[in-house]
């Protein structure tokens, strides 16, 4: 039960860790000229879904949303509070807990004996892209939306030029580096995770507590 205890606890941390990394893309963002900026928040979301999972990857967006809607402000160009979500890039973080879960939905929760098949990277290609996708489906339509409220209506085109194409080559990119740390960590994030026997969890947090203890003696 004790070791139970921990491993949940050791998930809560890794949902709160990939919180922490969509809190620390706030600093890393570039303001464009059509409103909708360069971040890196939209990878790391993205990868929560992916490395976690469907639900703990949504939860640590969702941790993430609830504490930029609290007014803190780990939003892109350091923001917070409601007024973010209703303004004209809310819906790309909507779109930012859709695109983890669905991701994270098609990958599962990792596992040390996931095997890295054919068939396995057609559907992690399958879940990046989707991912991604999801992020800029809820996104576009909520920017235009809220063009059109504010007096200001874009054509499809307009809204694609300011919303889509400045992203296109960035995003790629951040893509293909999304599918390869989705490889990479998914193993790693198993063996503290997910233990094949509760002999080896405790095994595993063993070496955690061992850790700890001698980062603490190093101070």
């Amino acid at each position: 039960m004790e070791t139970a205890r921990k491993t949940k606890l050791l998930r809560s941390g890794f949902t709160v860790l990939f919180a922490g990394l969509m809190c620390a893309g706030s600093f890393m963002s570039h303001p464009l000229p059509g409103g909708v900026p360069m971040t890196v928040q939209n990878m790391f979301a993205a990868l929560s879904g992916l490395v976690l999972g469907g639900l703990q990857g949504a939860g640590a967006v969702g941790l993430f949303l609830v504490l930029g809607l609290a007014g803190i402000p780990i939003f892109s160009g350091m923001q917070g509070g409601l007024a973010v979500i209703q303004g004209h890039t809310g819906g790309y973080l909507i779109g930012y807990f859709v695109g983890a879960f669905v991701g994270g939905l098609i990958l599962g929760s990792p596992l040390k004996k996931e095997k890295k098949n054919t068939a396995f990277l057609v559907r992690a290609v399958v879940a990046v892209f989707l991912a991604y996708a999801l992020q800029y489906a809820v996104g576009i339509p909520w920017f235009s939306a809220c063009m059109e409220a504010q007096g200001q209506p874009k054509s499809f085109s307009q809204i694609l030029d300011v919303a889509f194409l400045p992203f296109i080559v960035v995003d790629s990119i951040k893509l293909l580096i999304s599918f390869m740390l989705t490889l990479l960590l998914r193993p790693v994030v198993a063996r503290y995770l997910y233990p094949d026997d509760e002999k080896e969890a405790e095994e595993i947090l063993r070496k955690l507590e061992r850790r700890r203890q001698s980062g603490l003696a190093g101070h």
